[in-house]
């Protein structure tokens, strides 16, 4: 029964995360890039002290070659979709995801 208050959570932080994106984009002057930077920015402090718990693993060469491959994606979509969310509706991007 966990899992279930645990994805309406996350459902409601996500959409709270697209709102208040498109509400700082549209009122202030900053832009996408900033937004798409503070988004893991934020979210570094609360992951840290999870590191300090769980220890760093042994970490190979395909370990480098995937983190490349992946934050390399997610800085360009997280880039795109900022901009898609300041240029469009909501009710226009958001489902398309």
């Amino acid at each position: 029964m966990l899992w279930l208050i645990f994805a309406l959570l996350t459902a409601l932080f996500e959409s709270l995360k697209d709102v208040f994106s498109k509400k700082c984009l549209s009122e202030s002057e900053s832009d996408e890039y900033v937004l798409a930077w503070a988004l893991p920015a934020f979210a570094l402090p609360f992951l840290l002290p999870a590191l300090l718990f769980t220890g760093i693993p042994a970490l190979g060469t395909r370990f480098w070659l995937a983190l490349f491959s992946g934050s390399t994606l997610y800085v360009v979509t997280l880039i795109m979709y900022m901009r898609a969310i300041k240029i469009s509706e909501l009710s226009i991007t958001v489902p398309m995801l």
